[in-house]
Formats: C-alpha cells, structure tokens, sequence
C-alpha cells in the first residue's frame, strides 16, 4: 500500500506483562495508546522464550516455520548435543552445524535489504538478541549495537563511532541501558542513516521479573525507567521534521509467571526408569530432554511404544500441565501421542518438533501480580529460585504480551479486541511501509490498528479438547480472520 509512512520504530520491552501497565506504572505508554491503538488480546509463540519470540517477530512467522523453536531445541542431524541461542557464536555454531539453514524463514532484515530499505537494531538485552532479530545483519552492513555487549556490533565503523562519542565502555553499560539505548539511536543511527525500520530493545523488565518477582520493587523501577524512554521517544518523534512518516510501535515478547517450584523432568523420568539427559552424548541415554516451562522430549530412535510410555509416566506426575505432539494426521486437532494435542494448532509443528512438549502445570493460586497463580519450572542450567517470574509455557500470563502504536498510517484513540500475535507485526510493519512481505510471513497484516480500520471484525472463542480418560488437555484461544489465536492452555479432568 502507498502511504504517508516512511519510517517504522519498534521499542521492545522485555518480558513486559499488559496487565502490569496502567496510568501509574507506565503513564507515557498510556498516553501513547490512548492518542493512537491499544491491543487487549496479543500474544506471543510457543515456546514462549525471548529469542524464539523475537526471531518470530523479525520473520513473521511461528517456530514450525522459521525453525527457532525457542532459547534451545535439539534438530535430529547426528549431533548429540541441543542447540543455544544465547550467544553469537551460538548462532552461527548452529548456523554452521545445519549447513547454514538454522533460520528458516526470511526476516525483516533480508526483506528490507533487497528493496534498499536500511534496517538497524538497538539493544540493551543479551548478545543473542541481535542475532534473533537482524539475523545475518552484518553480511548486509545494516546496523546493530547491543550497549550491554558492544563487541557484538556492526559494521565496524559505525561500532567504532559509538564507542567513541557515546564513550560506551568497552565491556558494556551495566546501568541505565534503556537510555543509553535511545542515545545510540538518537545520536548515531537516525541522523546518519534514517532507517526505514527501527528497533529499540530492552531486557531490563525481563531480568528483573526473573530475579525479584512480579511484585518487586526492583520490577517497578524498570518498568518506570522503560516508560520513561517511551516518553522520550515520542518526544524525538515530535521534534522531527518527518514526524508525520513516523510510526512509533511498543511490544513485548512474554509475560511472566511466578515459579512456584522447580522440577527437573530428566531427573524425574530417570527416577521413573527411562534414561533421560539434556544430550545423547553418552550412548545409554534413550531419552534428551529439554527444560523451561515447555519440556521437549525426543527420542534417540523412533519407538511408539517408549513414547507412550513416557507420555503415560509424565501425565501421572504433579508438575504435567498438558501434552502436544504432532498431529498424527495433517490437519487434526490431535497430536499422534495418544491423549495429546497436536503442536501445529501452537505454530510449533515441523520437522524440528520434538516427539513430545508437556507444559508444565500451575500450582496454587498465589501470584503477587494479577492473583494468576504459579508454576512449575524445569529451571535446567538457570540459576531461577521459586518466588521470580519465569515464560516459556502456556499460561495466560507468560503468553500474553503489550502492543501500543502511534503515528503515522495508526489509527488515533482505538482500542482493538480483535486477537493478534507477536507474528503479525512484521507484516504489518511492511505494510505501513508499502513492502510486500514474502511467502515464509505467515502473520497478518494488523488492519484494525491502521487509520483506516475495517469495520468490526468477528471473533469466536474456542475450546480445544484432547482425547483421554485421564488429565485432559485443554487450548483456549479465538478464531478471527480465518486464524486461531490461543490464549492459554491447562488440564481439567475427563469427563
């Protein structure tokens, strides 16, 4: 579409939960809804971790689709070992190790890169954020700079400016990294190069829910911090001569959840009988487990029966909060482990899907922030203690996430109720530009929130049921513009 558009910035704030925003929290990013859109129903992937919800958000498309199938998941091609996404080198190790085919999907980055449309990245967040979100970037000369790992930057000579004018140390900002984010964009990336796309990311939120709770001190003064960038961000945006091409965006990736107890799920089916580990690096081990909030089961060698079995084991445990696996056949609700749902209804299906995701359950009802309840958390190699927050499930408060515009091609004062995904926002972003997206973004493009919205658009709620005699699995969502958007999931007794 050919519009007034001609520059997209993204302010990214990690981990931030919707619920948790409101006139005293964050009183600029209020303003900011109010004076353009608001969406009460967005949500985030599945698994609900920060560098698969951010390569979602660059590509426009779910994990079965771009292959990052959250912060870590094993790809059966001889290798004993799980992929990580937490560093650089742990992406381009990948990257090398899957023939460099680890992202499967075209991005923003690439997108923009072949229309001659610069794109630049901003962090203050850890060094597998700018991999994630401006994948293979510096093959491109677009600009990246994360001011908490610096040496991770590019190009060269635009890093090298940085360093110098900004006096960025060379070991990073451990303080005030939202701001200082905002002054690279401010001072060296809008007035060299005015990208048509911009994204601004911070972690600051997301760390201090994991280390202190929802219902932190801590957590609110990064909140407030957070809010105070996005007011000087639309005051950037006012004092521009182009401000009526810009459109400001405010998301998040996930929530949070307070960890009301720690499992580990390979220890567990060891206790059970099976041989489980984190790899198949040691022969005897039948079993590779992933941890988080989404535990992910392969199997060293196809085998039914030991699959259902595990299955069996791991639904009688107090921890099981629901089962996917693949759907048996194309198109079915229900996965082929027998009493699972199938992971294609998550986006989470593909080749590299493990044979088996259980969610791990909610606890009792006592989460500081909302009364939502808590969880169990496979914390594997993370030093997370019950009381901080946690993501990477299906429970409404690690799934839902924040979506604010405004500006330019926004609408003005609109509160949207129609569903919509972290998926969405790349097309989106295209759109508003006048860029075609490519066939891999299968997110829509988010017309309720233009200036020209549609009139309203229907939505049904929808409760999908697994098979099963036992612990039922249960997905909620709504269905609108031909697409299911969940909302959560949980197990309720068979009937």
């Amino acid at each position: 579409m050919t519009n007034e558009v001609r520059h997209v910035v993204v302010m990214g704030i990690d981990g931030l939960r919707p619920d948790l925003v409101d006139e005293i929290t964050m009183p600029n990013l209020v303003a900011l809804a109010n004076a353009g859109t608001w969406s009460t129903h967005h949500t985030t992937v599945f698994p609900s971790e920060t560098r698969g919800a951010l390569t979602a958000l660059a590509t426009g498309s779910p994990a079965q689709t771009n292959g990052i199938a959250g912060n870590q998941f094993y790809v059966r091609d001889g290798f004993p070992e799980q992929i990580f996404t937490e560093t650089v080198h742990d992406w381009y190790a990948a990257d090398e190790r899957l023939g460099g085919q680890l992202v499967e999907a075209t991005s923003l980055s690439e997108t923009l890169h072949r229309v001659g449309q610069p794109f630049a990245v901003i962090a203050s967040s850890g060094p597998g954020v700018l991999p994630a979100l401006n994948w293979k970037g510096a093959q491109r000369d677009q600009l990246g700079f994360n001011v908490r790992h610096p040496q991770t930057a590019h190009p060269h000579e635009f890093a090298a400016r940085v360093h110098r004018s900004l006096r960025i140390p060379a070991g990073g900002v451990s303080a005030d990294g939202p701001r200082a984010a905002l002054r690279v964009f401010e001072q060296e990336v809008w007035p060299h190069s005015k990208p048509a796309v911009s994204i601004l990311w911070c972690t600051e939120v997301d760390s201090a829910a994991h280390l202190y709770g929802l219902g932190s001190d801590q957590l609110r003064e990064k909140i407030r911090v957070c809010d105070e960038v996005v007011g000087a961000l639309m005051a950037w945006r006012e004092a521009q001569p182009e401000r009526n091409s810009i459109a400001l965006l405010v998301v998040s990736d996930h929530g949070h959840v307070t960890i009301g107890g720690l499992v580990s799920v390979a220890d567990s089916l060891c206790a059970g009988g099976f041989k489980a580990a984190a790899s198949f690096a040691d022969a005897a081990t039948d079993i590779l487990v992933r941890p988080g909030r989404a535990a992910g089961v392969w199997l060293r060698r196809h085998d039914p029966v030991l699959l259902q079995e595990v299955a069996s084991f791991m639904t009688e445990q107090a921890w099981f909060g629901g089962a996917f696996s693949c759907a048996g056949v194309p198109g079915s609700i229900h996965g082929r482990v027998e009493g699972s749902l199938a992971l294609e209804l998550l986006g989470a299906g593909g080749a590299r899907a493990p044979d088996l995701f259980v969610q791990l359950g909610s606890r009792v009802n006592d989460d500081v922030a909302g009364g939502i309840g808590s969880v169990y958390y496979d914390a594997g190699d993370n030093d997370l203690r019950p009381g901080g927050g946690t993501h990477g499930g299906l429970h409404r408060g690690e799934l839902f996430a924040a979506l604010a515009g405004y500006g330019a091609g926004l609408g003005q004062g609109r509160v949207s109720t129609t569903p919509s995904a972290i998926t969405d926002i790349a097309p989106t972003i295209l759109s508003l530009l006048g860029v075609p997206q490519p066939q891999t973004m299968t997110g829509r493009v988010l017309r309720e929130l233009m200036a020209e919205a549609p009139t309203e658009i229907e939505r049904v709620s929808e409760d999908i049921r697994s098979s099963g005699t036992g612990k039922v699995t249960v997905l909620s969502g709504m269905r609108a513009m031909g697409r299911f958007y969940m909302s959560e999931s949980r197990i309720v007794p068979a009937t």
